[in-house]
């Protein structure tokens, strides 16, 4: 019997107001989701199979979660196929598949949409987290921009930094640009 978790992710304009972007309650539910894909993927599937896909938050609504499923086994493809949106990663020093299959996907809690980050981006990731944030809008997003956001918030997950927080990093549009030119999306 094989350990399955579903898979998820996207993309944004990072803008903070003290740094917390979801409930702490859903920040404790991926507390324990870490600790779940952690063993998950550390355990590996039964028959020598690839570990187990990523987390999506159990309050994420269904056409979120279906665009989700959707952009990661694209994003995932790509990342196979295609050898420049893998090095994408590579040059992070991470590789692009674990990183999509060890992102926590959390929907962003109502007071965070209130103060705008939806308005801005369809999710946010802090650079270095496994979690990423996901607006509702996500689910309006065509399959292909939606895998290229996953692979933009995957790139955040490896390291990549994004201005205006590091003054020398890509805005959020010369990411999209460039995950877009070299993923092929």
């Amino acid at each position: 019997m094989n350990a399955r978790l579903i898979v998820g992710c996207v993309c944004v304009v990072v803008i903070s107001a003290g740094g917390a972007w979801a409930a702490d309650s859903i920040e404790a539910s991926a507390g324990v989701a870490a600790a779940t894909v952690t063993t998950a993927v550390a355990a590996g599937a039964v028959g020598g199979e690839a570990p187990v896909g990523a987390w999506i938050h159990p309050k994420i609504s269904a056409d979120v979660r279906e665009k989700l499923e959707s952009a990661v086994r694209i994003a995932l493809e790509r990342i196979d196929e295609v050898e420049e949106c893998g090095d994408l990663f590579s040059g992070l020093g991470a590789d692009g598949k674990e990183m999509l299959n060890s992102t926590l996907y959390i929907p962003v809690s109502p007071r965070n949409r209130k103060d705008g980050i939806c308005r801005q981006a369809a999710a946010y990731t802090k650079v270095g987290a496994k979690s990423t944030f996901i607006c509702p809008e996500f689910s309006r997003l065509s399959d292909e921009r939606a895998a290229m956001f996953v692979v933009h918030e995957a790139l955040h997950h490896a390291g990549l930094s994004e201005k205006p927080l590091d003054r020398r990093g890509m805005t959020s549009l010369e990411i999209n640009t460039m995950v877009g030119k070299k993923c092929r999306f």
